[in-house]
């Protein structure tokens, strides 16, 4: 039995569906048993999801026709803004040779020449980001956790922001308004208005740059209230977006746990070998009883099982 290319298209005809390379079949349970499949040795049933996510525990540093290659993990990228800084940034180094971004898990690939990664590291510290080697995370913790912020400045800004409309509303004098409004924008936009100077001392006008610099001419003007409300509102709309992003990144790393480590192979004399999912090649035979996950991706050419997909396609029903 021979396995399909890694690019192609492939059927599963005993239950019912089809899908290409970039799907899979690991997380699926057989519910009946699936007496063999051919496997394929790509996609994310093989340990690596495809698009822009890449592994979990990036590589080491490897050389390449450009030099050296090397992943570098910034806890505080998770935007194309961001993602546009240090393209201009490293970008202007002439030892970079090409950079690759993966925002969901935060990893910025660099290939540069090999005496060049402390200037590109001090770079990117110029930036007001903490990066920090691939390979110098623990293998065993996975990714670095973002040390959490604290809720209360946020809620601060919030009730000086609403206090501040308030007093502008009910004809209170103009220096309360102006103070509730300057402890608003001091408590939450802090960080605003670091990103935006950076982005503005490297040329770039960014959100963050053309937000430091609405909510200053909004406070020369004299409009209190508006500028603390204003600042409030940007702050919540990037918590909003970091906390789907992360929600994101959860849901992919849950998916890549439930791919078991193991699978059952047919030996070249007939027995069946429980092997490591890694260690096994094109054109294998795999056998996968009633429960059981299905390790790779492949094809099933003997026996007849009802195959539920839910943790992919959110299907409810099994598929015969």
């Amino acid at each position: 039995m021979s396995t399909h290319a890694p690019h192609e298209k492939h059927d599963h005809p005993e239950h019912g569906h089809s899908h290409s390379d970039e799907a899979c079949c690991a997380t699926s349970h057989a519910t009946e048993p699936v007496r063999s499949a051919v496997i394929c040795g790509t996609g994310c049933c093989a340990g690596d999801p495809s698009g822009n996510i890449s592994s979990l525990q990036p590589d080491k540093p490897t050389l390449s026709g450009d030099g050296v290659q090397t992943q570098i993990r910034i806890m505080q990228m998770d935007c194309p803004t961001e993602e546009a800084l240090l393209r201009k940034k490293l970008g202007d180094m002439a030892e970079v040779a090409g950079m690759e971004f993966n925002l969901m898990q935060r990893v910025l690939t660099v290939r540069h020449e090999a005496e060049a990664i402390d200037g590109i590291l001090a770079a990117i510290r110029s930036l007001g980001f903490t990066p920090e080697l691939a390979e110098e995370t623990s293998a065993t913790t996975g990714l670095t956790p973002e040390p959490a912020k604290p809720w209360w400045p946020l809620w601060l800004a919030g009730f000086a922001a609403l206090a501040s409309e308030f007093t502008h509303w009910a004809g209170l004098p103009g220096w309360v308004a102006a103070l509730l409004a300057l402890v608003a924008v001091l408590a939450c936009g802090i960080t605003t208005y670091k990103k935006g100077w950076i982005a503005i001392r490297n040329g770039k006008l960014n959100i963050n740059a053309l937000m430091s610099i609405a909510v200053t001419g909004a406070l020369l003007i004299g409009q209190w209230p508006e500028a603390a409300m204003v600042m409030v509102l940007f702050t919540i709309a990037e918590l909003i977006e970091a906390k789907s992003l992360d929600r994101a990144r959860n849901a992919i790393a849950g998916l890549m746990k439930l791919a078991p480590e193991q699978a059952t192979v047919q030996q070249e004399d007939g027995t069946w070998l429980t092997a490591e999912a890694k260690s096994i090649s094109l054109n294998a035979r795999l056998r996968v009883k009633p429960g059981e996950r299905i390790a790779l991706d492949g094809k099933i050419v003997s026996g007849r099982s009802s195959i539920n997909q839910a943790p992919i396609t959110g299907e409810s029903l099994p598929v015969e």
